[in-house]
């Protein structure tokens, strides 16, 4: 099963560079969201996270990845929890990318990059992936990647969208109730229950594709 993570990050590394230079990009071109590191620590990751499981999907269709590996004995259920494991190491990466470039921005002495990123910031990329995600397997693994490349991008648009707008809403309206409720918060709290309300949501696509993918046929 590891062999196969291993599989979706080694077909990418080509794409290193060219996800390192997005992030760049992205981070100046939401460097104006509000407060600052949004852009950087959260939208950036989010977008580049995106890309790598794409990408690997449309490998892996492009390659007829799916034809080889089910004529080899291995379990369907293994190729999908495999893909599963993969979010965590591409929002791993994705993050990375944006602790190196706030690093060498603050270095540089770019206001933009003047902040360091916070568990908070880590939680949200990983919340708004997983959901993501959460969507889009079911559908990758019941249809492929052909028929629903148009498609993804409605959810993942969507999610992002109100990753920001909700982010945007609790600044501007730190007098309402829900928002005063959350701030009054400890962040260990609202990250230990993004944290599992995530998980859970994640293990109830998790088992939805695989019982699609064990009913698949080729």
């Amino acid at each position: 099963m590891f062999n196969l993570v291993i599989k979706d990050i080694v077909i990418q590394k080509k794409n290193f560079l060219l996800t390192f230079f997005y992030t760049v990009f992205f981070s100046f071109t939401f460097s104006s969201f509000k407060p600052i590191g949004l852009g950087l620590y959260v939208l950036a990751p989010i977008v580049v996270s995106f890309m790598f499981i794409s990408n690997a999907a449309n490998y892996d269709d492009k390659n007829k990845c799916e034809l080889v590996l089910n004529s080899l004995p291995i379990k369907r259920a293994d190729i999908v929890i495999s893909k599963y494991i993969s979010i965590f190491l591409y929002v791993i990466i994705s993050i990375t990318y944006s602790v190196l470039i706030g690093f060498i921005g603050k270095t540089a002495g770019l206001s933009i990059y003047n902040i360091s990123i916070s568990s908070f910031n880590i939680i949200s990329v990983l919340t708004s992936i997983c959901i993501f995600s959460c969507i889009f397997f079911p559908l990758y693994f019941k249809f492929g990647i052909i028929k629903i490349q148009m498609l993804i991008l409605i959810p993942f648009m969507l999610i992002f969208s109100l990753t920001v707008l909700a982010i945007k809403y609790a600044i501007e309206n730190p007098n309402n109730i829900l928002v005063q409720k959350l701030t009054n918060t400890s962040i260990f709290t609202l990250n230990f229950l993004a944290l599992v309300i995530c998980l859970i949501i994640l293990l109830i696509s998790l088992m939805i594709s695989i019982r699609i993918y064990k009913n698949r046929e080729f």
